[in-house]
């Protein structure tokens, strides 16, 4: 085993790390484009190390994100927002409507916090798969814009120490006049550990290659705690995972007040219950607000 190492799901070593793609449909996204992940690192040396995590790959800007001390033997999470940045692929580079590209990830351990004395450095691999889906190739399956003024069969559920409002909202869209809109509030005097999902299940189509894309933003109330994370699922199955476990801390670990695009691949002719889950440390009141819009199923 190496003395550091990095990972991009929440599989514990020595289990082999899963391949991890990151899915990326260009349509309607800005030029050039970012890119934004989570990732895991750990400290298997026996002494306390400093983090330090940038990038290599033809074509983009990698910022350099200094992480901190780690103790020995431990682990810990970090969301990267716009820690990447490269020229927005163009229909003509996705012939079929699809593309992959290989980005290498450089996480570094140093002896000291100037991040002068360099002891160890680990490389992972990581695909970003590019896709176009307004290409000819794909047929769009399901699409849900809430543009007739309904909800379009999605739901919300309160999980944990919450409860929920769901419906249409016009104070941000992406396609107009309206986005879908859950509100969530904590009900625990104090603050506790607030849990809740919106949802929607599809069978999808009989075809190879199935994709989920959809676009959300979140954003907390002030005074709340911060939302510190946010999954996607189909089922049981962990698609997504933005930001931190769970912790007894008002701090927020994701990206905020922004649209995100979330592209994720599904299996075909299967019953799936699509969720998006927040989490955060909340108290009673309006504690977060949680917007999706444009959700489609694409096949081919």
């Amino acid at each position: 085993m190496s003395e550091i190492e990095l990972r991009l799901s929440n599989v514990d070593p020595p289990d082999p790390e899963p391949k991890r793609t990151i899915y990326r449909d260009i349509v309607n996204l800005p030029d050039p484009v970012k890119l934004g992940l989570t990732i895991r690192y750990f400290n298997h040396d026996d002494v306390g190390l400093y983090f330090q995590i940038t990038g290599s790959c033809t074509g983009y800007t990698f910022g350099t994100v200094n992480l901190g001390l780690l103790a020995s033997g431990a682990d810990a999470y970090q969301n990267l927002d716009e820690f990447a940045s490269r020229a927005k692929p163009s229909a003509s580079d996705l012939p079929d409507g699809e593309m992959e590209e290989n980005i290498t990830l450089i996480l570094k351990a140093y002896t000291d916090s100037g991040y002068t004395n360099l002891k160890w450095t680990y490389e992972r691999i990581v695909t970003v798969h590019w896709i176009n889906s307004a290409d000819a190739a794909f047929t769009v399956d399901f699409l849900n814009n809430f543009d007739d003024g309904t909800v379009q069969g999605w739901a919300a559920t309160a999980e944990l120490n919450a409860s929920v409002s769901l419906a249409v909202a016009t104070d941000y869209v992406l396609s107009t006049p309206y986005s879908l809109k859950n509100t969530v509030s904590g009900t625990y005097t104090g603050g506790a550990q607030t849990r809740a999902r919106i949802g929607k299940s599809f069978t999808t189509p009989n075809k190879d290659i199935v994709y989920a894309i959809m676009d959300i933003r979140m954003h907390h109330e002030t005074g709340q705690g911060g939302i510190q994370n946010c999954k996607v699922q189909w089922n049981s199955t962990l698609l997504i995972f933005l930001g931190k476990p769970y912790a007894d801390t008002s701090s927020g670990y994701v990206p905020e007040d922004k649209w995100i695009r979330i592209v994720v691949p599904l299996p075909k002719n299967t019953a799936v219950d699509i969720r998006l889950i927040q989490e955060s440390k909340a108290g009673s009141g309006t504690a977060w607000r949680f917007w999706m819009d444009d959700f489609k199923l694409i096949s081919k």
